[in-house]
């Protein structure tokens, strides 16, 4: 038993440091997430295999972390799989502290699958649980991308409101970038509605916000949206020297970057009607190996050539931008097959995933119940151990007490003994009692015969003296009759002697019945 209780702990052991592992992973991928760096965090995440033998909780939080890797790398999303998943995980747990974050990807998600309606709707419940929670960037990100969906599908006016409501949430939460961007949606809005002067001001305040932070790419974005303003109301001076500021801006930049620069000067001198900057500028461009830059620089050569009437060189140039066109669209075509190939290839990824899932998740039930079922084993066989301790214990007590009752009721059985014994004796001394009461009724009933005698005699000498008193009389008056008084005096004498023999008995009698009365009503041992 204790090697197989052994054996799995090494199991879990080992189970805990690959979980721990992978906690690592989640971890720094998040942290590179927050860092900007979601390239990096989204190679980390793909490293991870064999996501369905995790828990649920971490196959979450993985799937939330890539859906952001993917939206911050700017990736098209192509399956609402992942973030679905997440949000149908911390809606059944009712954890609120991810809810908002998923809402908004799922809005983005939903958006770059082409479904407006659902992303408004989803943004909207990302906004308002960002509200509970006090999040004023989900709420700003949640509020500018209403906007941007309000603003692509002509909801002008509710467009204006989610740009001035993200505006407002960037200045709650002191976010000057965001800030920046703000008044750059909102420039736009204004410009749409063709309220110039207002556009101009809003973004000369996001330049002057972006400055302020030093951050290079709103300020940019500023530059470029006031140049194409001042384009819009003819201050080509103006709009001049933004663009110029941008190219100082990218002197370090790229190419490519640079070529969207020259491309907007060279329109902006076409307008001016200077074509041989317009030309310069453009050859500029042309310098970019990107081949969407370098169609639309061919359709801008075409249309320079075709206001100068030379439509020879206006040809050859839209020979060129077709020819460029045809090239992109076979690159996309073959992108679109890759597209295809690749979500035929993650489809069926995701079914044997799925396949897997479900093997994997018989194996955790099938082992977690092995598991239950060896805890529950050891539990009865423990509890059937500590009941036979405890029974045993237990005789041993009724033993002992049994023991002590035998004592005890050896000890009572004397003490009963001795009571009997007690008993009997006392039985005795009652019937000597009886006797002896019985006895001295008798002696009484004799006294008080005796008593009554006496009173007779008394009676009778009390009679006897008044006889004698008559006799004397009698002899004195007789004096002349001795023979007379003679008899009547020895009948005295006789009845006197009777008289004393009663009182001689009395007293005889009376101090052994006086003892045996006091003998007999007195304690008896202890009764």
């Amino acid at each position: 038993m204790k090697r197989y209780l052994f054996l799995l702990l090494l199991v879990l052991f080992a189970a805990c440091r690959h979980a721990d592992r992978t906690f690592e992973i989640l971890d720094k991928a998040e942290e590179l997430i927050q860092a900007n760096e979601a390239d990096s965090a989204y190679t980390l995440l793909k490293e991870i295999p064999n996501l369905q033998q995790y828990p649920e909780k971490e196959r979450a939080r993985w799937c939330l972390l890539m859906t952001q890797a993917i939206d911050r790398t700017y990736r098209t999303h192509t399956s609402d799989s992942l973030i679905r998943f997440v949000i149908r995980f911390y809606e059944g747990k009712k954890d609120l502290s991810e809810l908002p974050t998923a809402y908004y990807l799922l809005g983005r998600v939903q958006k770059d699958l082409g479904d407006n309606e659902k992303s408004v709707s989803s943004f909207l419940k990302a906004l308002d649980l960002a509200k509970e929670d006090g999040d004023y960037k989900l709420q700003y990100l949640s509020a500018s991308q209403l906007g941007n969906i309000f603003e692509s599908t002509g909801f002008i006016n509710e467009a204006f409101r989610s740009y001035q409501q993200a505006l407002h949430f960037a200045e709650q939460g002191k976010d000057s970038v965001n800030m920046a961007y703000a008044n750059i949606y909102l420039g736009r809005v204004y410009g749409l509605l063709k309220v110039w002067d207002q556009a101009i001001v809003v973004f000369q305040r996001s330049i002057s916000i972006a400055e302020h932070v030093s951050n290079t790419l709103a300020l940019q974005l500023g530059l470029n949206e006031l140049a194409d303003t001042y384009i819009h109301i003819q201050k080509y001076q103006d709009a001049f020297s933004c663009l110029q500021k941008i190219l100082y801006l990218k002197e370090k930049s790229t190419v490519n970057s640079k070529a969207v620069t020259y491309l907007h000067i060279a329109d902006l001198f076409r307008l001016m009607g200077n074509y041989d900057s317009a030309y310069v500028s453009l050859n500029k461009a042309l310098m970019a190996d990107n081949q969407y830059t370098r169609r639309t620089v061919y359709q801008h050569f075409c249309y320079l050539f075709e206001e100068q009437g030379d439509y020879k060189k206006a040809v050859e140039y839209n020979k060129r931008y077709w020819a460029c066109n045809d090239s992109i669209q076979n690159a996309e075509s073959d992108i679109i097959l890759d597209i295809e190939t690749k979500y035929l290839r993650e489809k069926l990824l995701a079914e044997k995933q799925q396949q897997e899932l479900k093997q994997s998740k018989l194996i955790f039930w099938g082992s977690s119940l092995l598991f239950v079922a060896i805890i529950i084993i050891l539990l009865v066989y423990m509890d059937k151990k500590r009941t036979t301790i405890c029974l045993f214990e237990q005789l041993h007590k009724i033993r002992f007490q049994m023991a002590e009752n035998k004592r005890i009721i050896a000890s009572y059985q004397e003490q009963m003994d001795s009571l009997s014994l007690r008993q009997s004796n006392y039985d005795d001394l009652q019937q000597k009692k009886a006797l002896l009461e019985q006895e001295v009724s008798n002696l009484v009933q004799r006294n008080e015969k005796l008593n009554n005698q006496k009173l007779q005699i008394l009676i009778r000498l009390n009679q006897k003296d008044e006889e004698i008193k008559q006799y004397e009389e009698i002899i004195k008056q007789r004096e002349n009759t001795p023979d007379i008084f003679a008899r009547i005096k020895r009948t005295l004498t006789l009845e006197e002697k009777e008289m004393a023999g009663t009182d001689c008995s009395h007293r005889r009698f009376a101090p052994a019945i006086h003892r045996t009365i006091k003998k007999s009503f007195s304690p008896v041992n202890g009764y």
